[in-house]
């Protein structure tokens, strides 16, 4: 008879609770939304924020203006006649974001975090340019920032776009290539000349025994110039030897 009493008391209470859950549900539907926070993850430091470096492509004004202009900015809309699904569709579709994530809290407040697509090089095609991203992906130059990095100019149509993206990868994962070499400009044989930080030119040639050439580079600067001579240009082109081109 006790566990009788007792299972019906377990049953009474899941039903309340069931019912009490249920209701809050449905007095949350009736609260209005409102955009707290944004979280933008663009792979900079936080003293690169503080100092406006890096490439800040997605601010909380873009978020926001993207989301008013398509008519999915949340504010001031019932839970209930939101669709957060449609508002990470639509910021993923934004041609700087990579991914994103949004979701409310019970009391109507909107959260987004978004991953920022990170552009590896940009690519000049005469009044035409775009970005290549860290996975070889087009993106198109933004109108809110411009960012430094790895310049390409030239017969860019000449060059493979798989293989402009394997190079430029090569050097800004290099911390030696990356500071040395700010622009790459295609010649109609689908040569690359190869500008520096101190001025010396790397005639490179075509985009052929890449790794050799470089640590061929490398080890040009780390022991082959031991009396630090300036040459107008440094010729990779040739197997296992570099030639100096004088001023």
């Amino acid at each position: 008879m006790k566990g009788m009493f007792n299972l019906i008391r377990f049953v009474v209470a899941i039903s309340v609770l069931g019912f009490m859950i249920y209701f809050a549900g449905e007095n949350n539907k009736e609260n209005y939304c409102k955009l707290t926070d944004i979280n933008i993850d663009n792979g900079m430091s936080y003293l690169e924020r503080m100092m406006k470096f890096g490439n800040a492509f997605v601010t909380n004004d873009v978020i926001n203006d993207y989301l008013l202009d398509n008519n999915l900015h949340p504010d001031s809309i019932k839970m209930n006649d939101v669709s957060f699904k449609n508002i990470e569709s639509l910021l993923a579709n934004h041609p700087s974001i990579k991914s994103a994530n949004v979701y409310s809290d019970m009391q109507g407040k909107v959260f987004v975090s978004v991953v920022q697509r990170k552009p590896i090089v940009r690519v000049q095609n005469g009044k035409d340019g775009y970005y290549l991203d860290e996975d070889g992906l087009r993106m198109p130059l933004s109108n809110e920032y411009t960012a430094r990095m790895l310049l390409v100019t030239g017969e860019v149509n000449l060059v493979n776009e798989n293989d402009l993206y394997y190079l430029s990868n090569i050097i800004i994962k290099d911390e030696f290539l990356k500071k040395q070499i700010v622009q790459i400009d295609i010649n109609k044989d689908s040569e690359l000349l190869m500008l520096t930080q101190i001025g010396e030119q790397l005639e490179f040639g075509q985009i052929k025994e890449v790794g050799e050439k470089f640590e061929k580079l490398k080890l040009y600067y780390e022991k082959g110039n031991s009396q630090n001579q300036e040459y107008k240009a440094l010729n990779l082109k040739y197997k296992n030897q570099i030639v100096c081109i004088k001023k």
